[in-house]
């Protein structure tokens, strides 16, 4: 198994090595590449300025040769023809271009630059040439061709002579590129210049002159055939390998892989390509790639020795962590013993802490109960004595006030187990949704008489909207009775006040009671809640009115704060979670 995890480990290791050396000449053939490209659009730049120069250089000559006072007179044959020619040699011996020549309106050349050579162009016919009719219907002429004389490329110019506004005859200007081709040869430069349709007119490598990167209609082929535009060439179509077929981006040429940038020639149709090898960028990125592959197996290795080292560490800090464990364990089990000692004596001090606070528990109950029994046991024993005293005097009048006395003590003590019951036992209720607003209206109703003989003032003051609480019915009027029965003790006899509020938030309803009495003693404030716990006189009550009104409130999910009032007396404040 430990075998196969660590096969699957060096797999692992090979799979991202091999993964990043990739990645790694990937990134650097895309940079080398983009680096070539932004190199040949430069030199490509640079390249289109010299040629268009040496098209715009000599292209004014035709207009001013045509405005010269002479050439309608040797047009008409009125002046001599030859020293005309003389004129043109001079003016093209100059401006340096191939040669510089007058047609008459037939086509036929008059007089040349290069009279005096065996490439004379004089008595040769060029209506045939497509810059002859271009400026004989008044248009510039501007084409590209070989010429039929000499059989060397050219760009040839052309502008119309006129007498009286009409076309007489034809200056023509050739400018040849061979000497520029060959500084870009020289340079090792691979340039090709293709024209409208897609034919290379010119480029630094003869064999692929007059070749086409595009396809070439059998119709069109004609029409150059009978313009003799590229001299006895006939274009055929460049054998090269692109992904999209097209001469641009990467491509394959007589066996070699090639970057082709191209620009468009402003004012022509023509279009320059430079084409740049593309092995060196693949070279390059070739030892790029080697490089990373070589720099990740040795942080391979080193990663493999750092970790090898790394786990021998680890096996003995494990070591001696097994035996600190164990010195650990020895003095554990010892203090386990030492606890388990100290957990028992805990539990049974726990156990008599228990039972001390049950005792005080039942003893304090017991002292609040016995104070509150005993007064009206003692009233019935004193008059069951005297009921019998006065029976056998025959006084029964007497003895039906004795009676009396003795009902009402009797009344009392069930009102004490009462409330002893019901503060010790949860009734048994139907949960429902309850607006506490109704309920407070109706304990008033019962209350009404009460506060009148008590001379005691209440004042509602309800929320607007409906204060929904889950409970039960019976519990809450508890709850609302036991408050308004605390604030009216509280109340002082005369003039006595209370005011009850209800209101809202979200997720809360809130019943506030207040009272103008003499507040809340801060050292009992924290007991006010606790069972039997009152500051009422022996047989005023037990203390289980406010404790029953925190269990009712608990019981609802609810909370009860009892604080003193800024205008004096107390503030008893309920919080119930609001129904949905």
């Amino acid at each position: 198994m430990v075998i196969k995890v660590r096969s699957f480990l060096i797999f692992c290791i090979l799979a991202v090595i091999g993964l990043v050396s990739f990645s790694a000449y990937q990134i650097a053939l895309t940079r080398f590449n983009k680096a070539s490209v932004i190199t040949s659009l430069e030199r490509l730049s640079l390249y289109r300025a010299t040629l268009r120069s040496s098209l715009q250089r000599l292209s004014h000559l035709p207009d001013t040769v045509s405005i010269h006072p002479d050439a309608i007179t040797v047009i008409n044959g009125t002046s001599s023809r030859q020293a005309f020619s003389e004129y043109l040699f001079q003016v093209n011996e100059f401006s340096q271009g191939a040669a510089l020549y007058v047609l008459d309106n037939q086509g036929t050349t008059i007089a040349s630059s290069n009279y005096k050579t065996q490439e004379s162009f004089v008595g040769n016919n060029y209506a045939f040439r497509p810059y002859f009719t271009s400026a004989m219907d008044n248009k510039q002429g501007r084409i590209f061709a070989v010429g039929a004389t000499t059989g060397r490329p050219g760009f040839f110019v052309s502008k119309a002579i006129k007498q009286n506004d009409k076309p007489i005859g034809v200056v023509v200007i050739k400018t040849e590129f061979e000497e520029l081709l060959n500084d870009w040869r020289n340079a090792g430069e691979n340039v090709l210049i293709s024209d409208q349709d897609g034919v290379v007119i010119l480029s630094t490598d003869p064999q692929l002159t007059y070749s086409a990167i595009t396809n070439i209609s059998p119709a069109y082929s004609a029409k150059l055939v009978k313009s003799r535009k590229f001299g006895n060439a006939v274009p055929s179509k460049l054998e090269f390998i692109s992904d999209n077929n097209k001469f641009e981006d990467i491509i394959i040429l007589r066996d070699i892989e090639y970057n082709v940038s191209s620009l468009k020639l402003p004012n022509t149709n023509w279009k320059m390509h430079y084409l740049i090898p593309y092995a060196p960028a693949k070279t390059a990125a070739w030892v790029v790639g080697g490089l990373m592959l070589l720099l990740c197996a040795l942080f391979a290795i080193a990663a493999l020795f750092i970790r090898g080292r790394a786990h021998q560490k680890t096996l003995k800090a494990q070591a001696a962590e097994a035996e600190r464990i164990r010195q650990i364990n020895k003095r554990l089990k010892s203090e386990v013993k030492v606890r388990r000692k100290a957990e028992t004596k805990l539990r049974e001090t726990q156990a008599e802490l228990i039972q001390s606070s049950r005792l005080a528990a039942l003893g304090t109950m017991s002292a609040a109960i016995v104070h509150e029994v005993n007064q009206p046991v003692s009233a019935i024993r004193t008059f069951s004595s005297s009921g019998k005293l006065l029976t056998t005097k025959g006084r029964k009048e007497d003895v039906l006030n004795v009676f009396e006395q003795i009902s009402s003590m009797t009344e009392r003590l069930g009102a004490i187990t009462s409330d002893l019951l019901v503060f010790s036992r949860k009734p048994v209720t139907k949960v429902k949704t309850i607006d506490l607003n109704i309920v407070i209206n109706s304990i008033l109703k019962q209350y009404s008489l009460l506060l009148k003989e008590s001379n005691t003032q209440i004042k509602f003051i309800p929320s607007k909207e409906k204060i929904l609480v889950r409970g039960s019915n019976v519990r809450f009027e508890q709850l609302i009775s036991n408050l308004i029965k605390n604030a009216m003790q509280a109340c002082p006899q005369k003039n006595g006040k209370i005011i009850i509020q209800t209101r809202h938030t979200k997720t809360s309803i809130f019943v506030e009671v207040t009272d103008n009495g003499k507040g809340i003693p801060e050292p009992i404030k924290d007991q006010l809640f606790d069972p039997f716990f009152t500051t009422k006189k022996v047989g005023k009550g037990v203390g289980l009115g406010l404790a029953l009104c925190y269990a009712i409130v608990d019981e609802a999910g609810g909370k009860i704060t009892a604080d003193n009032a800024k205008n004096g007396g107390a503030v008893f404040t309920v919080k119930l979670p609001k129904a949905s």
